[in-house]
Parts: C-alpha cells; structure tokens; sequence
C-alpha cells in the first residue's frame, strides 16, 4: 500500500521544514493553473496534513474530496503514478546535488592553499577596515576644510565690500586719510595755514579788485558792452610819386575781445526751477537752473547741457563727465556729453540729479524746454 511519506517523498525523521519544502514543490506542480487537477492538489494536501499529525506511514486514503467533482479513479491513479515519477525524479535530482555538494566541500577541506586563503582574507579585511577608518578620518577633515574655507571666503567678502566702500568714501573727501601725525596735521595745521595765506592774500590785494566789476557780476541788468578795439595801420605808398599825389589813407580793423565773445549770462537769485532767458550779448535763448552754491546748468538751441560752476566752490577734483570749456565771468563752464544730466531725458525722467556734489532739480524743465524749442525754431 502507498503511504503519505511516499506522496511527497519524506521520511519519517524529516523535519517540519523538510515536509513543507516537499509539499510546495509537489503543489506548484498538481496546481490547475499549472497543469494538474483539483484532485491531485487536494491529495497533495492531504498527505501533507496527515505527514505533520505523524501519521506519515498509514497507507494513503484517498479523500472524498478528489472525487467531488465525480472524476474516474483510473485517470486518478495514472495521474498519482505521474506525480509518484516526477517526486522520484526530483528526489534522484536532489540525491544528485547532495553528492556534488559534498565533494565540493571536501575538495575545499583537502585544498593546501585553503590556509592561505584565509589568512589572505582576514588581511584583506584588516585592511579594508583600517582604509574604512582612513576615509571617515579624511572625510572629516575634509569637511572642516569646507566650513574654513566658507568662513575665509566671507571675510573676503566683507573685506572687499569694506575696501569698496573706503575707496568711495576716498574718492569722495578727494583724498587719502594718513595715520598719525601727518593725519592730525593734514586734519588741523593744514587747513590753518591754508586759511592764513588765504587771508593774507586777500588782504594784499584788496586795493587791486574792482569792486564795481565784482558787483557788476551778481546784477541782473546787463553789463556795458565794451567797444571793440581798433587797430590803426596805416597804408604805404606804392612810390614816392604816388605818395606825393595821393593821400595817405587809413585801413581800419576791428579785433574782438574774448569777454564779447563768450556769451553772459543772465544771473538770478531765484534756485530750483528752471526759467527761460537769453544771453546779454547775443539775446540768444536758453534755460537754465541755479544751486543753492550759485553754480547753473545751461541748455540753448545747440542742444548741449552745461556747467557753469560757481569759481568759490570748484572743488579739487570734478566728475568725469565733465569737460573744461574756458571761464566765463566767474564761472568755470565745463561740457557734460555723457551721464546724468547730459539729455533732455535725463531731466525729464528723473525729479532730482546730482552734477559735482551740487543737486538740480527738474522742476519747470519740460515747459521751460518747450519755450525754448519754439523760440529757437523761430
């Protein structure tokens, strides 16, 4: 008689693992999906729950369960004697492997080299753990070399953001502070003796201004204009016959001052808004502004923008944007081709600019400039 042992191919010292190892490759084989039938799944099944209560050694009995569906009991038992090939095939197949096994194993036991292979690997593995200790070891110093490294690149930064801003406040005072004495001398001797030979000068030459031509400056009426000098040449005589019968004649040529050729402006007292007025030499139109320092911002019909900056309050250094023309009446008038306040859209779009350290203002400029635009086209 069969048994269940035979069903799944155990034994009877077999452990718990060994019995469930068997039943799931014999059911992945009966399984319908796989090919087999629903009776040969439910005897696999049976024996498998008769195996684990130990009863692994009765003889099989067939469960009513694999003739549910009424199938033949020859189809069972050819489709039993199947499933009883396949586990003896797969049981030799297993015996097999076994036996491989083991003589791998021994081959490996009885190898001369196995000694040295050990003690190579467990150096191997030394060393890798000393290499594991290493790395941690660098790895933290790297990341300490990342943080300094942050630290030092925003010193950096601040040291160059305060250079900038020295260097700017250097530009501005126009000049370089000096540390110690020669600082405290440029800071109070110099500025003192500076204004001592100032007012010693204008003490001397006191008696040597004219004064009405100084006041005549800040007047508003226009100045006198001064005759143009003659020059009186008088003409030779092609021969001492002709000199004899005609008269000496008289060639006259009129030189032109510089003063009558650079055009006057018309000085106010009113700053902040730009007005139009007209040259007093030449009546020619233009708008202009005045600081509070007295310094104007000029614009006629050439369309150029310029500096008429206040003689007392010339500083040391001007604005790179500024180009030396020539002095005019007690001005320093300087071109402006680039910049700010060097268009009409610079004024137009801004409500205050900054020319040299003085401020102007935009106010007035767009009517202003539109008078202007109309008296030049006409």
């Amino acid at each position: 008689m069969t048994t269940f042992n035979e069903i799944l191919g155990t034994k009877s010292g077999d452990t718990e693992s060994t019995v469930k190892q068997r039943y799931k490759l014999l059911s992945v084989r009966v399984h319908p999906d796989k090919g087999g039938s629903k009776a040969l799944m439910h005897l696999v099944r049976h024996s498998y729950d008769n195996i684990v209560k130990g009863k692994g050694e009765h003889p099989l009995a067939i469960p009513a369960a694999s003739f549910a569906t009424g199938g033949n009991t020859a189809a069972l038992e050819r489709e039993l004697s199947a499933v009883k090939k396949e586990r003896d095939e797969l049981s030799a197949l297993n015996q097999l492997l076994k036996v491989q096994l083991n003589q791998a194993r021994k081959g490996s036991s009885n190898t001369s080299n196995s000694t040295d292979y050990s003690r190579k690997i467990a150096q191997l593995e030394g060393e890798m753990v000393l290499l594991k200790e290493e790395r941690n070891r660098l790895q933290s110093q790297k990341d300490a070399a990342i943080v300094e490294q942050g630290k030092l690149a925003g010193e950096l930064r601040r040291a160059l953001s305060e250079n900038e801003m020295l260097e700017t406040e250097l530009e501005r005072n126009a000049g370089v502070k000096m540390p110690g004495a020669v600082q405290w001398a440029q800071k109070f001797w110099l500025p003192a003796m500076a204004m001592s030979s100032l007012v010693a000068v204008l003490f001397l030459g006191a008696t040597m201004v004219n004064w009405s031509a100084m006041t005549a400056w800040f007047d508003s009426e226009e100045p006198e204009v001064i005759p143009p000098k003659v020059t009186v040449v008088h003409a030779k005589s092609k021969s001492p016959i002709a000199a004899d019968n005609e008269p000496a004649t008289e060639e006259t040529t009129p030189v032109m001052s510089e003063a009558l050729r650079k055009p006057f402006l018309q000085l106010t007292n009113k700053t902040g808004v730009w007005s139009l007025a007209s040259y007093t030499e030449t009546e020619r139109p233009y708008i202009a502004i005045r600081s509070d320092n007295g310094s104007y911002i000029v614009n006629d019909c050439s369309g150029e923008f310029r500096l008429y900056l206040n003689e007392p309050f010339k500083p040391l250094r001007v604005a790179a944007n500024l180009i030396y023309l020539h002095q005019n009446q007690h001005f320093h008038v300087y071109k402006i081709p680039y910049g700010q306040g060097s268009s009409a859209e610079s004024w137009l779009q801004s409500r205050k600019l900054q020319i040299n350290d003085e401020l102007f203002t935009s106010e007035a400029f767009r009517d202003s400039r539109s008078a202007l635009l109309e008296k030049c086209r006409s």
